[in-house]
Order: structure tokens, then C-alpha cells, then sequence
């Protein structure tokens, strides 16, 4: 990559991580979807490790074998339109839970949750499809400092993405269960 390129990348990306960050902004509010999602975990340390810290030790595992390439990424695209797709279409079965009659206040909280737990999943595949995209755009698939830490990137939000999809099945079963 040239240098011009590498200015251009790297503004663009501050650029778009500030206008994130805003409260007063058009996009979600990033920090409190991921702050709500980590409270979820209050008091369960061992379930925290295990879905964000245990996913950095694959992930650097993973990349000590085998980094990115075309053909992984077009297959993580496939599989990552799919599963944005079934996130969406979970948050709007979710917003038909919504019960203004009911009083269950536990059921509530586990429905605001489970709805928070979607997009923050969600977020995390569109994240990692922008990622995705931008390494098939630069196409440098030499082995490099660079393909490692991107690699590194990809794996980690990939298996984290996945560990949370359990989360949110258990968090569907007990809504359903208790409709």
C-alpha cells in the first residue's frame, strides 16, 4: 500500500469511529449497546472470560496456522449476510414480544436484553463485514505483519460473533418458555 492510501485509510477511519461515538448522531449508540451487552455478564466472570477472553487466545492460535485469504473471506461474506439477515428479522420477532399488558418485570428485563444482545450481535457482523470487505479490497494476501493483525481481527470478532449466538438462543428459549 502506498502511503497516500494508508493517510486516506486511516482518516476515514478515525472519521467514522467520532461520528460512532456520538450520542447526538444518526448511527445507534455504539457505547451503550456495548455497555448494556457487557452488564449482561455482571456477576458471571467466568461466562465474560470465556466469550471475550477465550476467543483471544483462538484467534492468535488460529493465526499462528493459517491467515486470511480470498477464499476465507468470501465465505465468512456468505455466512455473515446470513446471520445479518436472521439478526434482523430476530429483532423484529422480538418487537412482537412486546406485552404493554404484561406486569412481569423479570420478563421484561429479559426481553430488553435478549433485544440488546441481537443488535449487539448484529453490530459485531457488520463490523466484521466491513473489515472483511476492506482486507478483499487491499487484496495483500502476502504474509505480513499486517495480515496477521487483521487476521487476528477476523477471527477473533468471528468466534466472539458465534459464542454470542448461544447466548441469545438461551435467551429466545426462555421467552418463548415463558410467553
Amino acid at each position: 500500500m502506498n502511503i497516500i492510501s494508508t493517510i486516506l485509510f486511516v482518516i476515514g477511519v478515525v472519521i467514522l469511529i467520532f461520528s460512532l461515538s456520538l450520542k447526538t448522531s444518526n448511527f445507534p449508540d455504539v457505547r451503550k449497546i456495548f455497555w448494556e451487552h457487557f452488564s449482561v455478564f455482571k456477576g458471571n466472570t467466568l461466562q465474560l472470560i470465556s466469550i471475550f477472553i477465550v476467543p483471544f487466545l483462538f484467534s492468535v492460535g488460529i493465526v499462528r496456522i493459517r491467515c486470511v485469504d480470498r477464499e476465507i473471506l468470501n465465505n465468512l461474506n456468505i455466512v455473515l449476510s446470513i446471520l445479518i439477515a436472521m439478526f434482523f428479522s430476530t429483532l423484529s420477532i422480538l418487537c412482537a414480544f412486546e406485552d404493554k399488558n404484561n406486569k412481569n418485570l423479570t420478563y421484561r428485563q429479559l426481553l430488553k436484553e435478549t433485544f440488546n444482545a441481537t443488535i449487539f450481535e448484529a453490530m459485531i457482523c457488520l463490523l466484521l463485514l466491513f473489515i472483511s470487505f476492506i482486507t478483499l479490497f487491499i487484496g495483500e494476501f502476502e504474509q505480513s505483519l499486517y495480515l496477521q493483525i487483521i487476521s487476528g481481527s477476523i477471527y477473533y470478532l468471528a468466534i466472539v460473533a458465534v459464542l454470542n449466538i448461544l447466548v441469545i438462543i438461551k435467551r429466545l428459549k426462555v421467552l418463548f418458555d415463558n410467553k
